[in-house]
């Protein structure tokens, strides 16, 4: 029998620590003396970002299962968090996607060495930046704290009920699945790796676009990493994989049979963002500013690219508004 977490006890900007059987997470867990070994940031409904060896990327928290006798821990600040200020944490580990993974640094961390960090990221080093960058000292030596740390900090508080049981037809289900997140991990590590190649120094895409900015000479180079890396059209594989997303005939039927299913994620949905008040608008508004200021066609790409996105996520929201409305 296998566990995953619970989304529906969940907020934005839980803290979630891990283990596994894995041989890296036993000599984490070995030198740190801790049951844990891994940590994770709770950003959006079944949505977590963290570091691995892949750098720092999303993924799916209905995709994470655990061994039923592994360690799961799930946290929270212990004076609850104002939601702008959940959503401005979640948006600091949002902005470094796609940075390298600081495998030393990490070493140095579970050692209990390490004084001043690099760009580069581990998981728990991560999550306590993001909580330090909105003025919570959820670590000590927050460059170097470590996933025991976080689990000790007197600031964080146990969740209960924190994971469910799989079982083995959900789990194997699971494995077949298409995932969109993998599509995006692809593109973005695509991309960046094709921009090291003009500076080494970037780590995620933030980097790229000041790159874009103040060298015009590169603005076709990055346009076309974004072209070829697929990234302009992951956004496609929810329509494919969750179509009654965005078919109100189609939510009608999914939810004359899994109505509570459905009731989850119509009210998960509306509390991402209002229509003209989520990062797809804001997204579209930083790339509008830029291209005001220095014209480039990377510019004027993205800020199309996430325009649509923003009219993808109103259609979202009007189909689960109304469905609420005939389901009160």
């Amino acid at each position: 029998m296998k566990k995953r977490l619970n989304e529906k006890v969940l907020k934005r900007g839980d803290v979630i620590l891990t283990t596994s059987d894995a041989a890296i997470s036993k000599f984490i867990r070995a030198t740190t003396i801790s049951p844990i070994s891994h940590a994770m940031l709770y950003v959006d409904h079944c949505s977590v970002i963290d570091a691995t060896g892949d750098g720092v990327h999303s993924a799916n928290t209905q995709r994470l299962f655990f061994e039923r006798h592994n360690a799961v821990f799930a946290l929270r600040l212990e004076a609850e968090l104002e939601p702008g200020t959940a959503i401005k944490i979640c948006n600091y580990v949002r902005e470094r996607i796609g940075s390298e993974y600081a495998t030393w640094e990490a070493g140095r961390a579970w050692q209990g060495l390490g004084k001043k960090g690099t760009p580069k990221q581990f998981c728990s080093r991560l999550v306590a930046q993001a909580y330090a960058a909105n003025g919570f000292d959820i670590g000590k030596n927050t460059d170097f704290c470590t996933p025991k740390k976080l689990l000790k900090s007197a600031k964080l508080v146990e969740i209960a009920d924190a994971t469910v049981e799989v079982t083995h037809d959900e789990y194997q289900a699971w494995q077949t699945h298409p995932s969109g997140l993998d599509l995006m991990r692809q593109s973005t590590n695509h991309i960046l790796n094709g921009a090291r190649k003009i500076d080494k120094s970037i780590q995620h895409l933030s980097d790229v676009d000041k790159l874009v900015r103040e060298h015009s000479e590169h603005d076709e180079t990055i346009m076309q990493l974004y072209v070829e890396s697929g990234f302009l059209h992951v956004w496609k594989s929810d329509h494919e994989i969750n179509p009654w997303h965005y078919d109100a005939k189609l939510m009608e039927d999914v939810g004359n049979r899994h109505p509570e299913g459905v009731r989850w994620y119509c009210e998960s949905t509306l509390s991402e963002g209002s229509r003209t008040d989520n990062r797809y608008v804001t997204n579209a508004k930083v790339y509008q500013y830029y291209q005001s200021m220095r014209p480039r066609k990377t510019f004027v790409m993205l800020m199309a690219f996430y325009q649509m996105l923003a009219e993808q996520h109103a259609n979202r929201l009007e189909i689960a508004e109304e469905w609420l409305k005939r389901h009160p």
